[in-house]
């Protein structure tokens, strides 16, 4: 059995090629600090510990319902009214188990075969694999370095096609922290011509 043309596409991760080297060569006794996967370098609080096993105890272990439980998403929109002044209902609210599950799965639902999604460079390179799991092509928008890898409307403007389907804002950008300013109205200026999809922290919409 072989696997699919679709799946033959999709390039290994070189994040998780940089931490398999990083954690070989630490086994050697090289003093290596790891700039790979994004993870805190400290163990799991004592606290959220403790409240996982309790939950364990108490057989919290059947299934949930498939956007997240009302008090978590209850949790989730006091967490962005406190920290961040951002009002939201309950039905606004979805839980997944990381950023990376929910972008594939907008992905999946917003692009088809042919389509061209704008991605800007330097780019987390799980984007553009994403893009092509749905046969759709990953064209890239450069930023400079010199001007903070700040994404230019006229670089954007270059990219778009007939075929573009959507422009991925990852604000801040990982990798390179650039955020996007208020005077960039690059997804304003082809809204009425396309349809476009914003992520920032995992947020689409």
């Amino acid at each position: 059995m072989t696997i699919s043309t679709r799946a033959r596409q999709v390039a290994p991760s070189a994040t998780l090629a940089i931490s398999t080297r990083a954690r070989q060569l630490q086994a050697e006794g090289i003093d290596v600090i790891s700039f790979s996967s994004g993870e805190p370098d400290f163990d799991t609080p004592a606290h959220i510990k403790a409240a996982a096993v309790q939950a364990l105890l108490e057989g919290f272990t059947k299934y949930t319902a498939t956007d997240g439980i009302p008090e978590l998403k209850d949790a989730i929109r006091t967490k962005f009214k406190r920290d961040n002044g951002l009002d939201y209902a309950r039905d606004e609210v979805i839980v997944s188990c990381g950023g990376k599950h929910s972008l594939y799965n907008v992905a999946q639902v917003l692009f088809d075969p042919g389509d061209e999604v704008l991605i800007p460079s330097p780019y987390w390179v799980t984007y553009p694999e994403q893009v092509k799991l749905c046969e759709a092509k990953p064209v890239f928008v450069p930023t400079d370095e010199g001007e903070g890898f700040r994404l230019r409307p006229e670089a954007v403007a270059a990219a778009v096609t007939p075929r573009t389907k959507a422009l991925l804002l990852d604000s801040p950008n990982n990798p390179t922290g650039a955020v996007a300013q208020d005077d960039d109205r690059v997804a304003r200026r082809h809204r009425a011509e396309r349809r476009v999809c914003g992520a920032s922290r995992g947020r689409c919409g």
